[in-house]
Parts: structure tokens; C-alpha cells; sequence
């Protein structure tokens, strides 16, 4: 990985990638590695040579290194500034640089103004991580209403496709490729949470590009509020994108010395098709994100589908008791436990036991899941509060609210105002003394609502209190896990997921849906962080009847979770249970920390395909499995071989149930052939080398 200067022109070189752009600001590459002896050929390579036309932007934006407005510009700009004057143009030329280590800062002033803006570049292993950072050097405020974090120019292509993860509340994630046309692409959230919508993030690619084959251009935006993401493709075949936070309702202003500081967006360039892509976003998570890489998550239960608000102390230590029966880690108690709290009207900014749901108190709750084995955890949600509750009857300004009229209700609930210092204190004194009082191991943080009333700069506000609140939880409590929920899928950016051990994919927990669910996550995110649940048949939301063996297969090849009523299911059922979960545990490592390919997909034939595979293997190789699904098997179709990947085609494996040795030329290239039968069927195959 470095970061250096070649002759008037900047060259950095991160694994499997380059990026180059001059000091004139003049972008240059972004693909596969180049040498430095590259950047003059690159530099005398131009922007072509057809003769413009005075109805184009100028300087084109793909051959910008950031685009911002003023001039002659009208392509999709990254800043967008008002002067007090009420200009709105900037200006700006390079000025210096500096270096540090495998980090990169670029000094931009504006020719006329007092306004400094700095480009940040970082290679970290795979990925390039850019932001900026805006400054106001004058006397007089400056407002900020576009501040993205920067413009990815994207190589000529004859045609271009995006994929974006997209979907919706329960069917969060799922891929969706279309073909971009000549204008503006754009993906975003206006919520104040990343949403269920999309993802915050963008891949382009050209229209040839398959699993295993093709360049591909992924940009991320690592922000727990409203973000953006634009690609702009010009008439004369040129893509850019834009990302950062959103432009929707923005107006930071910046007083005379202020500084703004833009959240990281995060490149990551893949060489050989969407395989070559996961494999390095799932590598840039583990390395520079997430919390705990090294650490497995545990295998564990949430009583939410079991009891919902119904909690009571018997309960749920029986409900421990045959979890931990079936080798269950981490016993995690849902909404419903504290006061004021029978259903989701009331209750929420009052973090007290409910003394007539738990008479003895949390901490006897917790030592009794503690002296089964068990980790014990608990659901809350710090930011909303309900209108009948202590806290807002307490502090009614402590919400986020208009001044002339009622605050919006979201799922019953207001916004609590994280960017308030007296709420950040009043929630990390809470949330501390709830972790002591009950002796916690774990907390799952939901969030059940989208930010109203409130700016775009309050949601910024909010969100950088959010991280101040869980940062110095964690620092409080080095031992304590967190998972990230916002009514599913709603929080799982990068910048979230940096602070959280698990994240909630999505509400649904029917096992068909979450074939494409976890599909669409685990395409970017590490199945480090994707808990899945094993539920109830039928489900809640689906009321589709599914198989035990397929709910558990499916639940398997991310962080396995129990979420049933399982006191009401046969012991033949637990038991078997009990022999999934132990299967689990033998190959867990290989599944959360190991390579991940997917064979075939979930989503062929426009819907759930009817034969498909996810193949895991170890980190180091020694260890395959193999999850086979189909939604049904017909007479027609036979039993086609499914052919691995990632194996070393020289080794031997040996199927640790039958004893049969393999090549590993002869899995990759003619295949196992699975014998499914009936409606959802599954199998799993566990491989290890010879």
C-alpha cells in the first residue's frame, strides 16, 4: 500500500488496485494496478480528442478530481457552498499536500474566498477511502448545502450496468443490476437512518460483467444518517458518482474558523466479477471495520417471536433452559421487559425493570441464564421515546421538534435528540447503569423510527452524538457486545457496523425470504455481522410452513439464532435442533471467517431459484461447506452437479459423513451431485482436506 508523488501527479496503489489524479485536479485511473512509470503516459493521454461543445460542463466531471460548483460546471457537483454575500460559485486550486504513511491530504483554496478544502485519500488494503473536510477561513458564515465526500470517476465503458441493494421493510437487500442511461441514477435515504430501502452503496460496471468475469467500480458510504449516492452518466458514454451525506434539507453553516468534516465514502475496485468483489469488501470489514474480527459470534436466542411483550422471569428461564439444552451461547431478552411497557404505545425512555413482569430484578434474571453457561443480553432503544413515559413528561425539549407545533409520532415515539450534550449524558448514564445493574453481556440497539423534525445539519448532529453515546459505552464496557437493529435492516452502514459485533438484516425470518436477504447482504458485508434466525413454521409475517432442516441450513450460513417458541416445539424437534446447532459449531469458523461463494443465486428466474449453493471455505483452507437449496424439486430438472470454487485444484477432500475422498480439481470442475427431494430441500456437505 502507498501513497507517492510522481513527478506533478499523485499514484496510489492499494491491493489488487491504482488511483491517479494530478495536482491540477484532473482525475486520471482508477482500476487494476499500474507501475509509476504508468502516470506520464496516463497524464499525456488527455480527455480525448473530439471537439467539445460550449453546451458542455467545463471541465468535464468524470475527468475531475472533485466537482464542485461554479464555472462553467452542470454535471452532479459534490459542494455546493452560499457566501453571505449570496454567491454560491467556488474556485478552488491546489495548494499543498502531505503525506502520512498510507494516507494522503490535498489542500484546495478557493481563488477568491476565504474557503479551504481538503481531499483525504487512505488505502486501506483493498479499498480507498476518501472524505473532506471544508473550512471556513473568513469573517463571515459560510452555509454549506452540498457537502458530499467525493467524486469517483468511473473508466469508459460501451454500455454500463448498476447494482444496488435494494428492497424495502422485510425484504431488505436484494440485488437489483439494471442498465444505466444517458442522466442521473440515484440511490439515497432522506430518513435520517440508512433506511430499508437501499444500502448505501453503488456498484457500476460494464453490461458484460457475470460472477466470475469483468471489471466492477463499488462505492460505499460509511454514514448512519441520510446519505446519497449519484451516478451521473454523460452523452458521450462517461460515468461519475457522487456519494456522501444527502443534499436533501442541508444547510451547515460554518462560522468564521469552522470546520466540517464529511464522513468517509469507501472505493473498492474488483477485477474478476462480483465473486472478486465480495471477497474483497468481506476482507476490507474484517481488516478495518469491524469490532472483534478474529472473535466467532455466538450461537444465540431472542425471545422476541416467543413471548413479544409478554416477558415474565419464568418464562424466560424456561425458555434459557431449553436453549441452553440445545447449545445456545448468548440468551438475549427482547422488547417488553421494562416498565409501562404491555405493548409498543408506552414505555420507551424508562429503563427499569418492570417489577411485575420481573419481581426479582434483572440481575436475577441474569444470573440465572448466567449459571446455565449462557451470555445474557438485552433489547432496548435509547433513541425514541413515547409520549407517555417519565422521560418525556420530564424533558418534552429533549426531543427533535419544530418550535410552532407538535412533534411527528413514529411507531408511537419521538426522536430523542442525540445531538443534545444533556441527551448524550442521560443516555450513556442509562445505558451504564442498566449494563452494571444486570450484569450484561450484550445489548441489541434498535431503532424503530425515521428522524422527523429535524434538519439535514440536525440528523448530522444526531448521528455524531450516536457514535459519541456507543463509543464511550464500549469504552466503559470493553466486554460487551452490541447489535445494530433499526427495525431490521434499517443501520447497517459501515461506520455503524465499526461499533457493533452483529447486525440485524432484516425483521424476516422466513427462511425462504432470507435466502435472497442474506444474499444481497452478504454480497458487501462480511457474515461476520449477519445474524439470522431459525423461527417458528409457519412464520408470523409469511405463514409459510418450512421444514426444520431448511429453516436451520439457511439460518447457518450466517450467525446461527434461535427465535422460536420453542417450549411449544416436540422434543424430537429440539433434540434434532440441538444436532444442528453442534454441526454448526464444527464449522463456524469457516462460515463467518472463511471465503464465501455463491453458486448460482437465490433470485434466478425472478424469484426464488429452485436450486442454488452457498459454499464456504476456511481461511486456511483446510475446511469446506457446502449449503445446497432448492424451493422445490421437479422430475424434469434431475440432479445437476453443483461444481465448488475456492478448493486448490490439487488437494484431496474427504466428506467428513460418507468418508469419500475427492480431488479438488474434480469438485470444481465435474461437481458433487446432491439427491434434494420434495419442497424446500436442503443439504449441507462438510469437506475437509486431506
Amino acid at each position: 500500500m502507498t501513497v507517492e508523488r510522481v513527478a506533478d501527479s499523485f499514484l496510489l496503489n492499494g491491493d489488487g488496485f491504482s488511483y491517479a489524479f494530478t495536482a491540477g485536479l484532473r482525475h486520471l485511473y482508477w482500476g487494476g494496478p499500474l507501475d509509476r512509470a504508468d502516470v506520464p503516459a496516463l497524464v499525456a493521454d488527455g480527455a480525448g480528442h473530439r471537439i467539445g461543445s460550449n453546451t458542455w460542463s467545463s471541465p468535464r466531471a468524470h475527468h475531475e478530481e472533485f466537482v464542485a460548483h461554479g464555472g462553467r460546471r452542470f454535471d452532479e457537483g459534490a459542494l455546493l457552498v452560499e457566501f453571505a454575500d449570496g454567491v454560491t460559485a467556488v474556485d478552488l486550486a491546489y495548494s499543498s499536500f502531505s503525506t502520512e504513511g498510507s494516507t494522503l491530504s490535498v489542500l484546495l483554496t478557493d481563488r477568491y474566498r476565504p474557503l479551504a478544502v481538503t481531499l483525504r485519500y487512505e488505502v486501506r488494503g483493498p479499498a480507498l477511502v476518501r472524505s473532506v473536510a471544508v473550512e471556513n477561513r473568513g469573517d463571515s458564515p459560510v452555509t454549506l448545502t452540498r457537502a458530499a465526500s467525493a467524486t469517483w470517476a468511473v473508466p469508459w465503458q460501451a454500455t454500463y450496468d448498476a447494482t444496488t441493494l435494494s428492497g424495502g421493510y422485510a425484504a431488505e437487500t436484494q440485488i437489483r443490476r439494471f442498465p444505466l442511461s444517458v442522466g442521473k441514477a440515484v440511490v439515497e435515504s432522506r430518513r435520517g437512518v440508512p433506511g430499508h430501502a437501499h444500502q448505501p452503496w453503488l456498484a457500476v460496471s460494464a453490461s458484460s460483467v457475470s460472477e466470475e468475469h469483468g471489471e466492477i467500480w463499488s462505492v460505499a458510504v460509511a454514514h448512519g444518517g441520510s446519505w446519497k449516492l449519484v451516478a451521473d452518466l454523460s452523452g458521450d458514454g462517461y460515468t461519475h458518482v457522487t456519494g456522501g451525506v444527502n443534499d436533501f434539507d442541508l444547510r451547515v453553516v460554518l462560522g468564521p474558523g469552522d470546520r466540517f468534516e464529511s464522513p468517509e465514502t469507501v472505493g473498492v475496485y474488483g477485477a474478476a466479477g462480483f465473486a472478486d468483489l465480495t471477497a474483497r469488501w468481506h476482507r476490507y470489514e474484517r481488516e478495518f471495520v469491524l469490532p472483534r474480527p478474529e472473535r466467532p459470534r455466538p450461537v444465540l436466542y431472542n425471545s422476541w417471536e416467543s413471548t413479544f411483550f409478554d416477558v415474565r422471569h419464568g418464562d424466560q428461564v424456561e425458555l434459557a433452559k431449553l436453549a441452553g439444552e440445545m447449545g445456545v451461547e448468548l440468551f438475549v431478552v427482547d422488547d417488553g421487559w421494562f416498565a409501562g411497557r404491555p405493548d409498543d404505545t408506552t414505555g420507551l425512555g424508562d429503563w427499569r425493570p418492570d417489577p411485575a413482569k420481573l419481581p426479582a430484578g434483572l440481575a436475577a434474571l441474569s444470573d440465572e441464564v448466567h449459571a446455565l453457561g449462557m451470555r445474557f443480553g438485552l433489547w432496548v432503544e435509547p433513541e425514541a421515546v413515547t409520549p407517555d413515559s417519565d422521560l418525556f413528561r420530564d424533558h418534552p425539549d429533549w426531543v427533535h421538534r419544530w418550535p410552532d407545533r407538535e412533534p411527528a409520532t413514529v411507531r408511537h415515539s419521538y426522536g430523542l435528540d442525540f445531538g443534545l450534550p444533556a441527551v448524550q449524558d442521560w443516555a450513556v448514564g442509562t445505558l451504564d447503569r442498566l449494563v452494571r445493574a444486570g450484569n450484561l453481556d450484550f445489548l441489541k440497539w434498535d431503532l424503530n423510527r425515521s428522524m422527523t423534525d429535524a434538519t439535514g445539519a440536525a440528523q448530522l448532529a444526531h448521528e455524531a452524538g450516536f457514535h459519541a453515546v456507543v463509543d464511550q459505552l464500549r469504552a466503559a464496557h470493553p466486554d460487551l457486545w452490541l447489535e445494530t437493529c433499526a427495525s431490521g435492516g434499517g443501520r447497517a452502514d459501515l461506520a455503524t457496523l465499526s461499533r457493533f459485533e452483529l447486525s440485524w438484516p432484516s425483521d424476516n425470518t422466513d427462511a425462504l425470504e432470507r435466502l435472497s436477504i442474506q444474499e444481497g447482504y452478504s454480497l458487501v458485508h462480511s457474515p461476520l455481522t449477519m445474524s439470522c434466525w431459525v423461527t417458528d413454521s409457519p412464520g408470523y409475517l409469511s405463514h409459510r410452513a418450512v421444514p426444520l432442516r431448511f429453516r436451520f441450513h439457511v439460518a447457518m450460513t450466517g450467525i446461527l439464532g434461535v427465535g422460536g417458541t420453542i417450549h411449544r416445539w416436540p422434543a424430537a424437534e429440539r433434540v434434532e435442533a440441538a444436532g444442528y446447532v453442534a454441526r454448526y459449531k464444527e464449522i463456524r469458523d469457516t462460515v463467518q471467517l472463511g471465503a464465501r461463494y455463491r453458486l448460482g443465486s437465490a433470485r434466478s428466474s425472478g424469484g426464488p431459484a429452485e436450486r442454488f449453493a452457498v459454499c464456504c471455505v476456511a481461511a486456511d483452507g483446510a475446511q469446506v461447506a457446502l449449503f445446497v437449496f432448492a424451493r422445490t424439486v421437479r422430475q424434469d430438472a434431475g440432479d445437476p452437479p453443483v461444481r465448488l470454487r475456492g478448493l486448490d485444484p490439487a488437494a484431496r477432500y474427504r466428506d467428513v459423513d460418507s468418508g469419500t475422498e475427492y480431488g479438488g480439481a474434480f469438485l470444481m470442475r465435474h461437481g458433487l451431485r446432491p439427491v434434494l427431494r420434495g419442497d424446500y430441500a436442503s443439504a449441507l456437505f462438510v469437506l475437509e482436506r486431506v
